[in-house]
């Protein structure tokens, strides 16, 4: 029984001051070189780091820029998109214009017609016949945004109206539209053709 506990107790472990005094010491060379070679670890840690924090720096700037000139053009685009619109928009106007001021000789002559058709005091069916024709031919215009420039007894404005002839009056002021020899019309506010008309000049 004896041999069997000294058996034992030769496998026991030794303990940690022994194992440490076993323990082959580093010299003073090899921890120089330890020392070394972490700061050189670190250094290249720190390198890289720096690296790669300039290379997300520049990867930023580059998709700013890239975003900057993403608007610009964006912007660019969007204004020659609606340059083109209202290009298009004005050469319809302008079509549209030429076109609706051929018909105004035919209001013109309407009315002189009706003027005459009054005078002479024509057969009352057929002239209620041709005033709603020339109410029609209004009502189309007027459809088409064809307005007449209200002259009469009005002030004078050269942007509306075409002074053809002065008189004198004491009833009316200066600069007043005493009478209206051609009648004038706008098309979506604009002049599409002045009146021409009578103005009140007593001085």
């Amino acid at each position: 029984m004896k041999e069997d506990k000294k058996k034992v107790n030769a496998t026991e472990p030794k303990d940690k001051k022994e194992v440490e005094k076993e323990m082959p010491k580093p010299t003073a060379e090899e921890l120089s070189g330890q020392v070394e070679f972490l700061t050189k670890q670190v250094a290249d840690g720190k390198k890289e780091a720096e690296e790669a924090k300039n290379k997300a720096e520049a990867a930023e700037a580059k998709l700013a820029t890239a975003l900057s000139q993403y608007v610009r053009l964006q912007a660019d685009f969007d204004n020659f998109r609606r340059r083109t619109r209202e290009a298009e928009a004005k050469a319809a106007d302008t079509h549209t214009a030429d076109t609706l001021k051929k018909f105004l000789p035919v209001l013109d002559n309407f009315d002189l017609a009706l003027t005459h058709m009054q005078k002479e005091n024509v057969d009352a069916a057929y002239l209620k016949g041709f005033e709603l024709l020339q109410k029609q031919l209004v009502k189309i215009m007027d459809d088409f945004g064809v307005k007449e420039i209200e002259s009469k007894g009005k002030t004078f404005d050269p942007h509306f109206h075409e002074a053809v002839m002065m008189v004198e009056s004491d009833e009316l002021d200066d600069e007043t539209i005493a009478m209206v020899f051609q009648k004038g019309y706008l098309y979506k506010d604009e002049v599409l053709r002045p009146a021409k008309v009578q103005v009140v000049k007593n001085s």
